[in-house]
């Protein structure tokens, strides 16, 4: 029989053997780390949440964050997570919009990662063991994990390592508003294509609030040649116009400038027939801020060459009516502003407002709906909308109340469709009665 000492030191060494020791000290604290890591990047599986390896949204970021341990990315091969090495880790490069990262960085199309979201990711990594070669770049030409660690769309080889100026959010969800241009570029090698549809006149005769009444639609494709530098073609069936535009910001609010400003032109081909003015073309100058990252408010002043494209204008000169044609340029002043909702701001309210300014003259200097060229006496009030937008990924669907039914810049320019409200003597009202639209767009991005 084993002496009372002995016994207790037999099962001191073999009875706790049989339990797991509770996680204390590292382990626990890793433990805790990657829970508020793996929050942090909850909303990533949105878009990268397995499948074809081919496709850059493989990825999976639907399970743990440790299962990217031993990931390279399929672009350039980086090691995604080095245990230890946050500064080495690409996942945390992409998040954080270090220099050097190839494509955009993530979430693309949404908003970055807030500051405290990128400090728990970097916090994890920086707890994990180092692992022998865990960072090490040399035959990384390959990909492990069957090619998972694709972990962005980009293109082209990195160079550097070091952390960059990170990029704030821009300043609207979309490339336009209901139908102006905004301070927000594609980005480069990013392609968009876009669907604007505006139903028919709300009140009319066939009813349905205009979903029964002929539409007005444009398909658009645009492109990024650069960061701050798109290009876009789209069509539409008004008046069968092709638009041929580019827009131009030097200054962004995005890359850490106070306000973001720029230019849009754009050449209009008009190929219906009997319309006068076929070939025309516009320019204007964009200027926004973004405040509290919460509001963003944009004016904008236009030049729009030839915009009366209707081919029966007649002028009496004193020597009896005659058929001319206007070749009169509108003026526009623009406001448009966004207000982002929610925790992670996907939903917006929008508004717009455009003024073809008026200059007093008889006739009128500038040509605009409700000038000289409407019944005497009756004003227009301008092109306005009311809509909301949400955004998801990289996709980003509006919905707009108007009472302008146009959509290309040429053609929306001298006014909306609605009267001015109020009673004007000596016109009859019926001529004044008000013309509401509803319409949606719809654009999706596509990173090359």
């Amino acid at each position: 029989m084993l002496p009372i000492p002995h016994v207790f030191s037999v099962w001191a060494l073999s009875g706790p053997a049989a339990v797991a020791p509770p996680e204390t000290g590292r382990d626990a604290d890793v433990g805790a780390l990657e829970a508020r890591a793996a929050e942090a990047l909850e909303d990533c599986s949105m878009c990268h949440s397995g499948g074809d390896e081919g496709d850059p949204a493989a990825l999976d970021l639907s399970g743990p964050p440790s299962s990217l341990l031993g990931v390279r990315s399929a672009v350039n091969g980086r090691p995604l997570v080095v245990p230890g090495k946050p500064d080495e880790s690409y996942l945390l490069a992409k998040i954080r919009g270090d220099e050097g990262i190839d494509g955009e960085r993530m979430p693309i199309g949404d908003d970055p990662l807030s500051d405290e979201a990128i400090a728990a990711v970097e916090a994890w990594i920086a707890a994990l063991p180092p692992q022998e070669d865990a960072g090490s770049d040399e035959g990384a030409s390959g990909t492990s994990g069957g090619d998972r660690g694709r972990a962005d769309g980009g293109e082209g080889k990195g160079k550097g390592r070091g952390k960059g100026k990170a990029r704030g959010r821009k300043p609207f969800f979309g490339t336009q508003q209901a139908a102006l241009p905004t301070t927000t570029t594609l980005g480069k090698r990013t392609l968009l294509f876009r669907i604007d549809h505006r139903f028919g006149r709300i009140g009319a005769e066939r009813g349905a609030f205009g979903l029964d009444v002929g539409a007005i639609i444009s398909f658009q494709l645009a492109y990024g040649i650069l960061d701050g530098w798109d290009v876009l073609l789209r069509r539409t069936n008004s008046r069968k116009d092709w638009e041929l535009g580019t827009k131009y910001l030097p200054v962004r609010q995005e890359d850490g400038m106070p306000l973001s400003f720029g230019a849009y032109a754009s050449m209009e081909w008009l190929r219906d027939f009997e319309v006068a003015n076929e070939f025309t073309g516009n320019l204007m100058l964009l200027l926004s801020r973004l405040w509290f990252d919460r509001w963003v408010t944009m004016l904008t002043f236009g030049y729009h060459f030839d915009t009366n494209h209707n081919p029966r204008v007649i002028v009496d000169r004193g020597d009896g009516p005659e058929l001319v044609r206007d070749r009169r340029d509108t003026i526009t002043l623009g406001l448009a502003s966004s207000v982002f909702l929610g925790k992670k701001k996907r939903w917006s309210i929008d508004l717009e407002y455009i003024l073809p300014v008026p200059d007093g003259k008889t006739p009128n200097v500038f040509y605009r709906l409700g000038g000289d060229a409407g019944p005497e006496g009756l004003t227009q009030v301008g092109a306005w909308a009311l809509g909301g937008s949400f955004r998801t990924g990289l996709h980003v669907f509006t919905v707009i109340f108007t009472n302008n039914r146009e959509i290309h810049t040429n053609l929306w320019a001298p006014g909306g469709q609605t009267d001015n409200p109020f009673d004007t003597p000596g016109v009859d009202r019926a001529i004044n009665e008000p013309n509401f639209f509803l319409g949606f767009n719809l654009a999706r991005r596509f990173k090359l």
